[in-house]
């Protein structure tokens, strides 16, 4: 089985340090359990990038993660958590570049996993 993540930081593991200094992400607790869980050994890898906005992780990670080989099992993707930090960001900008990795990672034959931050109330949004 093979697993691979594509974000941010927060897919990164930025803040959540372990013993030696190491940062651990979701995607690896998660590359953990499948590998406790399966019967199979789990090839992973993580490809996020912390800072990332999401069209970078669209535009950077995404089709060299699909075009690994062998192909992902499972491509994991989370972004937006930054660009919803900035002032004014574009929330269908975020929906229209999430849906477009999960049709690629379909077209690809692979497995999706899609992750995301809490989007604020939109009147939130506004008063920015």
């Amino acid at each position: 089985m093979r697993f691979v993540a594509i974000g941010d930081n927060f897919t990164e593991g930025v803040g959540d340090r372990i013993d030696g200094g190491a940062v651990r992400g979701w995607a690896d607790l998660v590359a953990a359990g499948l590998a406790a869980g399966l019967d199979e050994p789990v090839d992973y890898a993580n490809l996020a990038i912390r800072g990332r906005l999401i069209g970078p992780i669209v535009g950077e990670q995404a089709e060299p993660a699909l075009a690994l080989s062998p192909r992902p099992d499972v491509l994991a993707f989370n972004g937006g958590g930054n660009d919803m930090m900035r002032p004014g960001f574009d929330r269908d900008e975020i929906v229209r570049l999430t849906e477009q990795v999960v049709r690629r990672t379909k077209e690809a034959g692979c497995g999706c996993s899609s992750r995301r931050a809490p989007m604020p109330p939109l009147a939130s949004r506004e008063a920015t």
